[in-house]
This record gives structure tokens, C-alpha cells and sequence, in this order.
């Protein structure tokens, strides 16, 4: 900010950075203390992106009980391999997993290339209990995220700051599954809802699917 410039020269005001907020054709007001667990997958007090999304039928999560920061490097290629699919099939879905996505350090995070998440429509970031990482939220891929309107979900249950119902996921058929990853494709679609204003996001059970 230059307030104060010479006579005769305009004065000058400069953003550095200007982070918007994605919109969609529906707003959404979550009221937490209205929710119920039990209808969820995912709730998170740290949410970038606004409005409800609906039409996804496939998630991929990193499985926790075989979850090793040595192996970040492989579990990216595991998620490119897998993307690639979604790519060539016209399909979008939704990623969870622990640590920062894409970061350049793969003892913080795994650190994929926005090339290799770029079909997810929605992406969480989940602490576990033995690796707990300042979350990024979203910082790597901001640009994309706001471009392509992708949700961003940052979650650390064990700490209480969120909820994830990984056994409901876990108890759910894999359409595949390897040493890194699982794929689940419902019979019916997930409805997210983010709550841009309030920082707020709820992932819906295929069955929970209400307005």
C-alpha cells in the first residue's frame, strides 16, 4: 500500500493473494448440532469450497491399517493409476487421506501431482492416530481447487476436530482394492454439502441423501 506517492502519481494498492470462495447453483447452511452421526461419513469444521454436490458414486481412501509415510511415493502412483481410470471413463470421485496432499516432503504428506488427483471432486486431508500433521488445507493445489470447484475437507477425528466413519467404509464392498488403497463405487450417489461462509462440510451416506 503506497498512500502517500508523489504529487502528480496515483496512489497505489496491491493484492498479494486473494483466495474466493467456490460457489455452486445451491447454498448450503449446515447446522451441526442438526446432523446425525449416524448418516454421515465425513464431517468437517474446515472446509474450502460452498454449495451441495451430488452425482458422485465413488470414493477412494488410503487405508489406514496399512498406512506407512515411507511408502507416500508408491501410495501416489497407486492414486494416479487409479485416477487415470476415472479420467478415461468420465467419471469424478472422492479422495480421503492422511497427511498433506501434494506435498514435496512425503514424510508430510502424499505427494501427488495435481495430474494425479485431477478427477476427485472432493478431497479430505484426515489425521491418524500414530501421524498427526498441521493440515495444508489445500495450499498446494489452491489454484485448482477453486478453478475446477473441487471441495477441500481437512478432518483429525482423534483429536476430536471432525468425524470420519471409517468402518462404515471398511464394511462397504471394494470394487478394487491393493495394498495402499480401496475403491468404493455405491449403487447410489453421495451428497456433499459445504457450508463456504461457516467453514463447515458434511459427507452423506449414500442412503442419508436428503435435502
Amino acid at each position: 500500500v503506497n498512500l502517500d506517492p508523489p504529487p502528480g502519481t496515483p496512489k497505489i494498492f496491491s493484492f498479494l493473494q486473494i483466495r474466493p470462495i467456490v460457489e455452486s447453483e445451491q447454498a448450503a447452511i449446515i447446522k451441526l448440532d442438526e446432523i446425525n452421526k449416524k448418516e454421515t461419513i465425513i464431517i468437517s469444521d474446515s472446509v474450502l469450497g460452498n454449495g451441495i454436490l451430488k452425482g458422485l458414486s465413488d470414493l477412494v481412501y488410503v487405508k489406514p491399517e496399512t498406512f506407512n509415510p515411507a511408502k507416500n511415493e508408491s501410495i501416489a502412483f497407486a492414486i494416479e493409476k487409479i485416477n487415470t481410470k476415472f479420467r478415461n471413463e468420465g467419471r469424478n470421485y472422492v479422495l480421503i487421506g492422511p497427511g498433506r496432499w501434494g506435498s514435496t516432503d512425503p514424510w508430510l504428506g502424499i505427494p501427488t501431482k495435481w495430474a494425479q488427483i485431477s478427477q476427485a471432486r472432493v478431497i479430505v486431508e484426515s489425521g491418524l492416530e500414530n501421524y498427526r500433521i498441521d493440515p495444508s488445507q489445500g495450499t498446494h493445489f489452491f489454484q485448482n481447487l477453486t478453478s475446477f470447484r473441487v471441495g477441500y475437507f481437512t478432518i483429525n477425528p482423534f483429536i476430536n476436530d471432525g468425524y470420519y466413519d471409517l468402518k462404515f467404509l471398511d464394511n462397504t464392498k471394494a470394487c478394487y482394492e491393493d495394498e495402499y488403497i480401496r475403491h468404493i463405487r455405491f449403487e447410489k450417489s453421495l451428497t456433499i454439502k459445504i457450508d463456504g461462509k461457516n467453514k463447515k462440510g458434511v459427507i452423506l451416506k449414500p442412503e442419508s441423501n436428503t435435502e
